[in-house]
């Protein structure tokens, strides 16, 4: 896998090149934003580490990346300094994962696994955030009847109301499938209509979806 790393930080491209000479992937940093966009320019699909540093022209440079190259970017962006606002923010730009910049080695290995796939990779600081945005309203609407739930969770049936409000609560699989009484082969194809129905990718997604909802819509 190619991996293009951006740092304006001599030392925590230091830190990148410790962390990923020993790996399989064939990684070019670049401390130029001209540079990296021309190197983009010539590839298919990026998988790119965006570190943002303490510069205040980083995230305006990020969004212009992010803008001009997105249908080619699986971005993972980190950061000395990650706060939950931030990461929110971010992800709305379509960016792929968010983190703190000295990730453990195997979490960041995941994380550029996760985002190669086009998958969603975050901190547990940022979920949690994101979910407890959002846990407050879904807790109103357990065992409510379906006419009375938000607008977005009428798309779903019964089951599969259950079921995301359970997600959104932060329980796994497992957990939904044994307190529901079901399997979690049963949980997963629930999961896969509630993702279709509601046009999202994963459950970070849903989260985000619905903080978006509960903002305009759910009291």
């Amino acid at each position: 896998m190619k991996i293009f790393v951006f740092s304006t930080n001599k030392e925590i491209k230091e830190h990148f090149v410790n962390e990923l000479s020993e790996t399989k992937y064939l990684v070019s940093y670049f401390s130029s934003i001209e540079q990296l966009q021309s190197a983009i320019e010539d590839e298919t699909i990026v998988n790119l580490i965006f570190h943002l540093g303490m510069r205040q022209n980083d995230e305006d440079e990020l969004k212009i990346i992010q803008s001009n190259f997105k249908q080619k970017l699986n971005t993972l962006v980190l950061t000395n300094t990650p706060n939950p606002e931030q990461g929110v923010r971010l992800l709305n730009l379509n960016i792929r994962g968010y983190a703190n910049s000295y990730l453990e080695h195997d979490k960041l290995i995941t994380a550029l696994s996760v985002i190669q796939q086009g998958e969603i990779w975050a901190g547990a600081a940022l979920i949690q955030y994101m979910l407890s945005k959002t846990s407050a309203s879904v807790k109103k609407n357990i065992d409510v009847p379906a006419d009375n739930v938000s607008n977005i969770f009428k798309l779903l049936t019964s089951r599969e109301q259950q079921i995301a409000q359970k997600i959104l609560l932060g329980l796994q699989n497992k957990i939904i499938a044994d307190e529901l009484s079901i399997t979690e082969r049963t949980v997963k194809a629930h999961l896969s209509a509630i993702f279709k129905k509601l046009e999202v990718r994963n459950r970070l997604e849903l989260t985000l979806k619905l903080q978006q909802v509960d903002r305009r819509t759910l009291s």
